[in-house]
């Protein structure tokens, strides 16, 4: 009896051994595991970064409606180009209220802002007197722009997103002595490794269509953040774009 119970003992004993893994195929499992996860790891890194695009394109939808009922209630025209406390940002904010949508998700919920309203610069240079555009170039004066002086609202920009770090809230040509195009950034969503001009951005159009842009295609073969013809030409700091 002694020596059946022995041997179903050596039995059981034998079965889990064989069931059991071994330390090396432990190893070989995690090893596979492993290549897994970092073959998948790019796409689901993609798959985080369109969510966040789209995310960001539904922002700029909102904030182009903000703005076309801002208009409806002050007779076609745009919040006026002034800094500090009155800004876009809190003209518009009445009719986006939710402040979340200022920012795009890329930049973090750290940033204050992602987004510029395009200034239209070349459109107060031709249409104010010399005194009057030195004002506006001070953010002072009450210059304003209607929406249906925009010309090709399906090409002009009316917001596009800037650098995370970029205190401005504005594109303006005619910043200080210089101009805001290196505000703008042209590659915050899909740009690979090193090649920032892999990648596009999302940007609200006047006619309230917003798209993604790649990078250089909003300055090459035309600027779409101008109204006027001289400005609407390329930069030439952009002519060589692809």
């Amino acid at each position: 009896m002694n020596e059946s119970n022995n041997l179903m003992k050596t039995a059981r004993i034998g079965r889990r051994c064989a069931s059991a893994f071994t330390l090396i195929e432990l190893l070989v499992v995690i090893a596979i595991i492993a290549i897994l996860a970092a073959m998948l790891s790019p796409a689901l890194s993609r798959a985080k970064g369109k969510a966040r695009q789209i995310k960001c394109v539904n922002n700029l939808r909102q904030l182009q409606m903000a703005l076309q009922m801002y208009a409806d209630d002050f007779n076609d025209v745009i919040p006026p180009r002034i800094s500090g406390r009155e800004n876009w940002l809190s003209s518009l904010q009445p009719y986006y209220v939710d402040r979340k949508l200022i920012v795009c998700p890329t930049d973090g919920p750290r940033a204050k802002s992602s987004y510029l309203i395009n200034g239209f610069n070349d459109y107060f240079a031709i249409h104010l007197s010399p005194e009057e555009f030195e004002e506006f170039k001070k953010w002072q004066g009450s210059a304003t722009m209607k929406l249906s002086s925009i010309r090709y609202p399906s090409e002009t920009i009316m917001f596009g997103e800037k650098f995370k770090d970029s205190p401005h809230n504005h594109m303006d040509f005619y910043q200080g002595e210089g101009n805001d195009f290196e505000e703008v950034n042209q590659a915050k969503h899909g740009a690979r490794p090193g090649n920032r001009k892999s990648g596009g951005s999302n940007y609200a159009f006047a006619d309230g269509s917003v798209r993604h842009v790649k990078y250089g295609g909003t300055m090459n073969p035309e600027n779409l953040w101008g109204v006027t013809e001289q400005w609407r030409a390329t930069p030439p700091q952009f002519q060589d774009a692809p």
